[in-house]
Order: C-alpha cells, then structure tokens, then sequence
C-alpha cells in the first residue's frame, strides 16, 4: 500500500524541496486507484483504510485539475444538525431531447464514475443516472424496464439526487447537488470542454498512458461545481 503521509499533493503545496508536477501526481493517482481496487475486494475489512484512500486520491485529483493553485469548488457551510434525519429526493431531468447526440451519462459519471463520485463528496449526496439511456447494456435495459423496481425506465433520463441528514443540512446538501448537475447539463463546444479534458486525462491516468506534455503554464481544468 502507499505511504499517505507524505504524498506528491502535499509536496506541491509549499514544500520547495521537493517538487511535483502533474506526472508525479497522475503516477501517484494511478497506484492509489490500484491499491483502492484491491481494498475493495475485501467489503467491509478495511474500512478505515478504504477512507483515508477515498480522502487521499480526491486530495491528488484536486492538485492535477486545479493546476494553477485555486479551487472554483466552494465548500459547504452547514448548521450544527438539529431535529431528526430525514431523506430528501430530487430529479434533475436531462436535455436529451434539445440535445440527442451529446453523451450525457459518460459526462456525469466520468471514467469508471470519478466524476459522480467527485460530486457525492462535493455534495454530501448520493448521485444516480434514471431514465430511459441510463444503462450501458441496452437489451438490458429493454429486458428490465416493466419489472418491479425498474419503474424509473419509463420515465426520461435524470439525475436522481438523494441525501439524508437534518432538514436544514440536506436542503443545503441537496441545493448544491441541483447546481453543480444543472452545471453539468450544459453542452460545451468541442475544444473548448474543460471538464472533457481532465476526464480524458483521468482516463489516461488509469490506463498508465498518461504522459505530461504541459507547457511552463499548465492548463487549468475547472471544476464541475463551484
């Protein structure tokens, strides 16, 4: 396993000593996804482990998508939690219609879901593509929609956004889920997508064809939620 302690991001952070750069990051972000796979094998044995994992590659994929130093990403400012836990429910509907041809769900989920999990942790929400489209194998699909517990395939393509806690701390939770997908439901011209970009090098990164040919001024990847 790798050594949480002293990781490429925290060195690009203010240690002069020892610099990183965008290489040295997506090397350390694609051992960290392999020690996350192998972890995961075993469900509820290391849990602690599977945090400080969860914590340490969102630490290293803010430091390779947020080159110039700056976060867009504003954290949440929640109230002490008062009053009992409840759940609350939201559809964000996709622009399918207005615009068939964009890939939508491979936006929102992003290489094996970094993107959405990105979101949850943003968020504190769970995030979930519904709807007609919403499954890769389409016979699948086919095959389900009409059977109990598959209802939402009759309906058109969504995000469904869900969150527990208090009631005023999941409104809050559940305001910004609503913000940063509507965000994500807007087409960018090709060439100018930023959130492609780090999605393609994120891909990159974990297939290990990953090679750092950044300029002296790297290029910034925006956030999906600021």
């Amino acid at each position: 396993m790798m050594n949480l302690s002293a990781s490429p991001a925290d060195m690009a952070d203010g240690n002069p000593t020892h610099p990183s750069s965008p290489q040295h990051n997506a090397d350390y972000l694609a051992q960290l996804l392999k020690d996350k796979k192998t972890v995961s094998q075993f469900p509820a044995v290391f849990i602690h482990l599977e945090r400080l994992l969860d914590e340490e590659i969102n630490k290293v994929r803010l430091s390779l998508f947020h080159l110039n130093g700056t976060s867009e990403s504003k954290p949440l400012l929640l109230p002490e939690a008062t009053g009992p836990v409840l759940s609350l429910t939201e559809k964000v509907f996709v622009p399918i219609k207005e615009h068939p041809d964009f890939n939508f769900v491979g936006r929102i989920l992003g290489p094996r879901g970094m993107t959405a999990k990105q979101l949850e942790q943003d968020t504190g929400c769970k995030i979930m593509i519904r709807g007609k489209g919403s499954m890769r194998d389409k016979k699948k699909e086919e095959t389900n929609r009409g059977k109990p517990n598959w209802e939402h395939l009759n309906e058109d393509l969504h995000v469904l956004i869900t969150v527990e806690d208090t009631q005023e701390r999941a409104q809050i939770k559940i305001q910004r889920a609503i913000e940063c997908i509507k965000k994500l439901l807007v087409p960018s011209a090709d060439g100018e997508d930023d959130l492609k970009k780090s999605q393609l090098m994120e891909l990159a990164i974990m297939k290990g064809t990953f090679r750092d040919n950044t300029t002296s001024t790297p290029t910034k990847i925006h956030h999906q939620c600021k």
